[in-house]
């Protein structure tokens, strides 16, 4: 479209210059018409623009097209006037001069920021005072001039100068303090006004001459719509039919407050400097002082409302503010608890199983009625910090119901959708490298595309710093291209996904690296999104067993890197079935049913050996007592029990015996329970089902995600001891599954 409209202004400008020459202006009639085209073009564009457009860009076109509509009005009054034989004195000129009243109301909207609807109400206002200001100044000096054809020309020209040197100058400061995405267009709008101060300058020469139309010199103010026609043809071309999304500007509007009084104070002072340097008849003078102190009762009127409705929305700004900031220092506490309390929790549950096992074990022997009294009063204190732990974790984080295999590259893809749109109006190229045949990953979605989503914004800040001039590494030129580019692979060794997101920003200073996740840091840089995204997005990731790094690039700019596990389930699935084994079933949906503090899954019928015999068990955990504690029970309720609190040694004992049951912590040096079952399902896929996992942390990090694929019965430390046995008898085929409450 810019194109276009760029080849058929000019042509036309030409087309108009060689028709003029041809008919040597006899033709006044023709030469009209042919005026009136690029003004109601430029206004019909501008009108199938305002239709596209939202909020501050729809109003901004609407001024515009009714502004050109103003100017080709006048022009079809000047022409009535003159061809009537008009005197000097016309009364299309305060039509030419009030079209500029939609300009500078457009002007003052802004359409690259956005408001809301009381800052709407509050610029509403602003253009009434702007209306009433210079329908005063046009009708003081153009109508009520009461002398010689002389100083009207005089007084007129002025105003006209006046304003269009007022015009071009506001252009010019919207342009500079415009959104990158509308700088480009904003800079040719202001041109295009510009063009408008010149041609008033150029008409001036001619109309000293005398009240002639027709004339070359009206090229200029027709160049001036096909200028402005451009502009409008590059906002339709780079889909810039909203605002840039900056946040309400409140602090300009103390200023704009001084100066709309210090117009209220211009109006009488007009008057008196008028009474004072023209010499007008008595009459006159009378009706123009009567003019300036009528105006001043509405003029006030809507000051008043203006200064009542602004002060409104400064206290509602500081308000937003003080909630804003209260709501970034509790996320940012509760980022730090969400990285402590998993760790904190689990030690802390260690200890208590410990308690509360021994309790039950001393209460199930022959003890006096103090001691079971003691002894119950132990357990209900210990099992009360228990619940303690339990609720500040649900404090501490989101847990997540919602996951599930999805596509990984689908997430991107639609993280990518959210954010094209804007990270190209700001004229930074988005790019995707996604690798094929990625495995499924057991995500939360919306989480995971919220993430990437958050990245993506990030990357867009550090290339808008960079451009602007902010560099930590003098590597990227300010005026390079900006680029994101957003990839995906597939890591065999370790197993997992990476999604990567770089750019050609402004880079990371060696802080910034160091402290870059952290939510305590309050003083993050453009580059790192600012406040505590990151350190939210790194939380969400460390939720799904994940890891997030950042680096910086050599090419300049910096990385941001998601690594997620490839879950076990997928990896004992692909063991099996090149075993020729279909003994542990497809991905499992998620248990949302299951209870907080433990859950049971049946073993198959398929799978119980019915002989009759002593039943095996092994015990895994990094804890001694805690290892001891359940031996001692199973023993007691008549297993073969083996325990080992060395992972590695337990993945060599399971080689030698098929055990019935497996009972084993999540969290272990050496190897984790998640990779133990992974390496025993490789082994024994038929024993990928008599596992029972206990954990200090259900929430913590891909704890639940495993529990949820891996089908295994699960027990959240500190747990009941009857059910725990109750649990093995089940999966081992000694007991119904009815039996455990």
């Amino acid at each position: 479209m810019t194109r276009t409209v760029g080849l058929a202004g000019p042509a036309y400008l030409l087309f108009y210059i060689v028709a003029s020459f041809v008919t040597g202006q006899r033709f006044v009639w023709m030469d009209g018409l042919l005026q009136l085209v690029p003004s109601f073009a430029f206004a019909g564009f501008t009108l199938s623009l305002a239709l596209r457009s939202r909020g501050p860009a729809r109003i901004f076109w609407n001024l515009n097209a009714a502004s050109a509509v103003m100017w080709a009005a006048g022009q079809v009054v000047a022409w009535t006037y003159l061809d009537h034989g008009g005197a000097e004195i016309s009364p299309a000129h305060p039509i030419f001069f009030l079209s500029s009243i939609p300009l500078a109301a457009a002007l003052y909207v802004r359409p690259d920021r956005d408001r809301s609807r009381l800052l709407f109400s509050i610029v509403g206002l602003d253009i009434v005072l702007i209306a009433l200001f210079l329908g005063f100044v046009d009708i003081y000096f153009d109508m009520l001039t009461g002398a010689a054809d002389g100083f009207y020309r005089t007084s007129n020209l002025a105003l006209f100068h006046a304003r269009n040197l007022f015009l071009a100058l506001w252009a010019a400061f919207v342009w500079r303090t415009a959104q990158p995405a509308w700088r480009r267009v904003l800079g040719v709008y202001a041109i295009g006004l510009a063009i408008a101060l010149v041609s008033g300058v150029i008409n001036a020469g001619f109309i000293a001459v005398g009240p002639v139309t027709g004339l070359i010199c009206d090229l200029s103010e027709m160049a001036t719509f096909v200028v402005l026609a451009i502009a409008a043809a590059m906002t339709y071309d780079e889909q810039l039919f909203e605002p840039a999304g900056e946040p309400n500007r409140i602090w300009p509007f103390p200023v704009v407050s001084l100066i709309a009084t210090m117009l209220l104070v211009a109006i009488p002072a007009i008057d008196i400097v008028a009474r004072q340097s023209t010499s007008t008849s008595p009459a006159i003078a009378d009706v123009r002082t009567r003019l300036a102190l009528a105006l001043l009762i509405p003029f006030g009127v809507v000051l008043v409302a203006r200064e009542f409705l602004s002060r409104r929305a400064l206290v509602n700004a500081a308000r937003q503010l003080a909630a804003a900031r209260e709501q970034l220092a509790q996320k940012e506490r509760l980022a730090a608890v969400g990285q402590l309390v998993p760790g904190v929790a689990h030690e802390l549950n260690n200890p208590l199983q410990g308690v509360i096992g021994y309790t039950e074990l001393l209460l199930a022997g022959k003890n006096t009625a103090t001691e079971n009294e003691e002894l119950k009063a132990i357990l209900n204190n210990a099992t009360r910090a228990a619940g303690i732990v339990r609720n500040l974790l649900a404090f501490a984080r989101r847990v997540s119901s919602a996951r599930g295999w999805q596509q990984m590259n689908r997430i991107v893809r639609d993280a990518v959708a959210v954010r094209e749109r804007h990270v190209r109006a700001a004229r930074i190229e988005l790019r995707m490298d996604l690798a094929d045949r990625l495995p499924l990953v057991y995500v939360d979605q919306a989480r995971l595309k919220e993430v990437v989503v958050s990245l993506i914004q990030n990357a867009e800040a550090a290339v808008t710093s960079r451009q602007e001039g902010e560099k930590s590494r003098a590597i990227v030129p300010a005026r390079e291209p900006g680029e994101v580019v957003v990839s995906t692979k597939w890591k065999t060794k370790p197993d997992r996904i990476v999604v990567e997101v770089a750019d050609n920003g402004r880079g990371l200073t060696a802080d910034e690296l160091a402290r870059i996740f952290d939510p305590l840091h309050p003083t993050q840089s453009p580059a790192a999104g600012g406040g505590s995204g990151l350190s939210e997005c790194y939380r969400i990731v460390r939720e799904h067993g994940g890891e997030i790094t950042a680096s910086n690039v050599e090419f300049g700019g910096a990385a941001l890197t998601i690594e997620l596990p490839v879950m076990a389930e997928s990896l004992a699935s692909e063991a099996i079935a090149a075993a020729g084994s279909a003994d542990v079933p497809a991905p499992a949906e998620t248990r949302h049913s299951a209870p907080a503090a433990f859950a049971v899954i049946p073993r198959p019928e398929d799978d119980l050996d019915k002989t009759p015999r002593r039943r095996t068990a092994l015990v895994v955990d990094d804890e001694e007592s805690n290892a001891a504690l359940v031996r001692r029970v199973l023993v007691r309720a008549g297993y073969d029990v083996e325990s080992t609190t060395l992972s590695r040694r337990a993945l060599v004992m399971i080689e030698r015996i098929a055990y019935d049951a497996v009972i084993c912590d999540v969290k272990m040096p050496e190897l984790g329970g998640q990779e133990l079952y992974r390496r025993v399902c490789q082994i024994r896929p038929e024993m990928s089902r008599r596992f029972i996992f206990i954990t200090g942390d259900i929430d913590g990090e891909d704890t639940r995600q495993f529990l949820d694929q891996s089908r295994c019965s699960f027990f959240m430390k500190p747990f009941n001891l009857e059910r725990l046995t109750a649990a093995v008898d089940m999966i081992t085929g000694s007991m119904p599954p009815d039996t455990i409450g």
